[in-house]
Parts: C-alpha cells; structure tokens; sequence
C-alpha cells in the first residue's frame, strides 16, 4: 500500500484493539508498521502478524496485508475481517497439526 500514512490512525487503533486481545491461549497477534522494531522489511506496507504456538517447537507465522480496500471499511469491521483471517489460520494449523477435517 503506497500511502498508508494516509490510515495511519486507523493503524494504531488496529494496534491498540488487538494488543490485549488474545485470538486464543496458542496465539498471539500484532499489528506492525514500517519503521517498528519486528517489522519484516520485505513487507512495504503495515500487516498484522498472527503466530500460532502449537507447542514448544511449532510456530507458525501469517502476515495479514492490510490492504488499501480494507480501510473503505468501517474500524469495527475492518477488525472483524482481520478477526475473520486469523480463526481461518487457526483452522488450517488444526487441520495440519492434529488432521481435524
């Protein structure tokens, strides 16, 4: 996303909701901006970074592109979207880690 400044203070209310909020006990959620500490400078636009701890050595990691369109959206569903994303990663993790169908 070439302006996401524009939506920065949509950003940081994204990065506040899900700071404390937790998706479930195995996961964890952050909302990271270029320029922040975690940031993964392959990405050239904000994301949010899901991690699913399936045990002491499984990690798996999903970066949620926050795209432009997203932001036509109102914050209430733009965070359910984003809430959306991550139970479907938390299903495809179940799928493979314990072959639930």
């Amino acid at each position: 996303m070439k302006n996401w400044e524009e939506h920065r203070d949509t950003i940081l209310q994204l990065k506040e909701i899900f700071k404390n909020k937790n998706e479930g006990m195995d996961t964890e959620v952050e909302v990271l901006m270029p320029g922040e500490e975690g940031f993964d400078s392959s990405m050239d636009s904000p994301y949010v970074r899901v991690r699913y701890y399936a045990d002491d050595e499984s990690v798996y990691e999903r970066k949620i592109d926050l795209h432009e369109t997203y932001f036509n959206k109102g914050i209430d569903e733009l965070v359910r979207l984003i809430e959306h994303f991550i139970q479907e990663f938390e299903m495809e993790i179940e799928q493979t880690e314990f072959g639930g169908g």
